[in-house]
């Protein structure tokens, strides 16, 4: 796994369950630093662009899962000001310094926009699953993954698909 995918996946999946990592400023620096990232801001104003980000990646991974997405949710993105940064390796950085929010969403867009160009784009994935959406690599031979784990998203969905074929076999009998 590329270190733009580790990103990408991380801040899809900061809210699952019932732990939100971008609930607040504090839980936002805190989920950084446990990333192993440097907090060069003390600031964190833009939670609110992060959100939008989580809910932009998860949307383009259901894509690639076959399901089209409601983007409508991921607003406030276009707050975010991007520089094109060429010291190094070409990136993107916030143009308002100072917001740890904005420099997380500029290295994150920067992630998307390199692991959108791999070939590898495709096989990230969001669960099926209505109550999970929790984002995963595909590592199946023929990038035929559907859900997070069979063991639990599969298994639900298997078990409702039966369940309704069952219904309509015993309604029309």
């Amino acid at each position: 796994m590329t270190g733009d995918e580790e990103l990408l996946l991380a801040v899809a999946n900061t809210d699952h369950g019932h732990h939100d990592e971008f609930a607040d400023a504090a839980s936002v620096r805190a989920w950084w630093l446990a990333l192993g990232r440097p907090a060069t801001s003390q600031a964190v104003e833009g939670v609110e662009m992060l959100r939008a980000l989580r809910v932009l990646i998860r949307g383009l991974a259901l894509r690639n899962n076959g399901v089209e997405p409601d983007l409508s949710r991921a607003t406030g993105l276009e707050a975010l000001g991007l520089r094109l940064d060429l010291a190094g390796a070409p990136s993107l950085r916030a143009g308002e310094g100072g917001d740890l929010a904005h420099e997380i969403a500029a290295a994150t867009v920067t992630a998307l926009l390199r692991e959108m160009a791999r070939p590898g784009w495709a096989r990230v994935k969001a669960c099926r699953g209505d109550d999970c959406r929790w984002v995963f690599v595909d590592g199946s031979r023929n990038s035929s993954r559907r859900w997070c784990a069979m063991a639990g998203c599969g298994n639900r969905a298997k078990v409702a698909t039966f369940r309704d074929r069952h219904r309509r076999e015993v309604s029309t009998s």
